[in-house]
């Protein structure tokens, strides 16, 4: 059932696919990724790239069984009533949990970097009004809007790359391969579950992108782009700040824009990289809103998800507070977790839903 009338292009689905990919990570994947691999955390985003390409193939995969149906839908398709239901609802819970964890990092960043001393309760609400003005809007005028902003975006962090290569020293990245393999691996799978693992937002938004013969081919190239935006941003803090910044400063890129120096003129511009971090994080969020209004919709039957805008607006605000104490236990403790919560559901459950239809196919031959 079509809940959803609206449509986006695929240029506009790229777009939004890049500032999804993007999102958070334009901030927090260096300090991600250095804090198991250290100095070799550029080999290991070298290495995930691959296999977190083959992750979106299988997304892709899974979403082509049936283009018309969201993933609640082909849930049920392939695994059934109750199982294929189960399934669903882990899928919005991962939904609701993401959205409100995107909200408490912009949060705790513009309350500890920028507007110091005001009560996080006020951006929140901010944040979340902004959401909700968009969701009313509408799919289709966020897939407008997204490429509206995208030149700006894309702006800003050209600027940020190109003014830090006069500060790049390569021998920070020495010794080599001085990392313990277990530590290695356990990056890689930061490097491909993070960003990668988190596009399973668009097993929602897939059935409403106007197709076309390309569309696969767009995919992949905007998650190349992505990820080799996210990894010339890892190379530049492990070479620019060094591998203890990168490391222990959990906003390591916004610290790379505050050491832009142009001749002691061109300097103190890390508003620009706030700005592509917010509006990245905000596409990257009002997806994750929009994902589980419309799942919930469908799995409730309704006729539309405009009726649950508003609950969810008050559910995210309180659940955003109630996700981490502070941004100490929001650092330390949650990362460690959330790629296993990436990794079941870009993988895990992709992979036991192609089987079980690859068998389900193979039996109705035999048949």
């Amino acid at each position: 059932m079509m809940l959803e009338k609206d449509r986006i292009s695929s240029a506009q689905m790229v777009i939004l696919g890049m500032f999804a990919y993007i999102g958070d990570m334009a901030l927090v994947y260096p300090a991600v990724m250095a804090s198991t691999a250290h100095q070799d955390a550029w080999i290991t985003g070298l290495i995930s790239l691959p296999l977190g390409i083959g992750t979106i193939f299988l997304l892709v995969t899974l979403c082509n069984i049936d283009p018309n149906k969201t993933i609640i839908e082909l849930s049920r398709q392939i695994l059934g009533k109750w199982l294929g239901g189960a399934v669903g609802l882990y899928y919005l819970f991962f939904y609701l949990l993401a959205g409100s964890t995107y909200i408490r990092e912009i949060e705790d960043f513009l309350c500890t970097q920028i507007y110091e001393g005001t009560p996080g309760g006020v951006i929140r609400v901010m944040g979340i009004f902004i959401l909700v003005y968009g969701l009313r809007l509408g799919l289709e005028t966020l897939g407008r809007a997204s490429q509206i902003f995208f030149p700006l975006f894309a702006f800003f962090l050209i600027c940020l790359i190109v003014l830090l290569l006069p500060q790049v020293r390569a021998e920070r990245l020495l010794p080599m391969f001085n990392t313990p393999v277990p530590d290695m691996v356990h990056s890689v799978m930061y490097g491909v579950f993070y960003p990668f693992g988190e596009m399973c937002v668009f097993l929602m938004i897939y059935p409403y992108v106007t197709k076309s013969d390309k569309i696969n081919r767009d995919i992949f190239i905007c998650i190349c782009i992505g990820a080799l935006v996210l990894n010339i941003i890892l190379i530049l803090s492990l070479t620019v700040l060094g591998v203890y910044f990168s490391e222990h400063d959990f906003y390591a890129a916004y610290l790379l824009a505050r050491k832009i120096n142009i001749a002691n003129f061109l300097q103190r511009i890390e508003a620009l990289m706030a700005t592509a971090w917010i509006i990245s994080t905000y596409f990257k969020t009002v997806l994750f809103f929009y994902a589980f209004v419309l799942g919930a919709a469908q799995f409730l039957k309704l006729k539309s998800y405009r009726p649950l805008i508003f609950p969810t607006a008050f559910l995210l605000y309180g659940l955003s507070q109630l996700i981490a104490k502070n941004i100490i236990f929001y650092v330390k403790e949650i990362p460690a977790y959330w790629v296993d919560w990436n990794f079941t559901y870009a993988f895990v459950l992709p992979v036991i839903m192609l089987s079980v239809n690859k068998i389900r196919k193979i039996l109705s031959r035999g048949s």
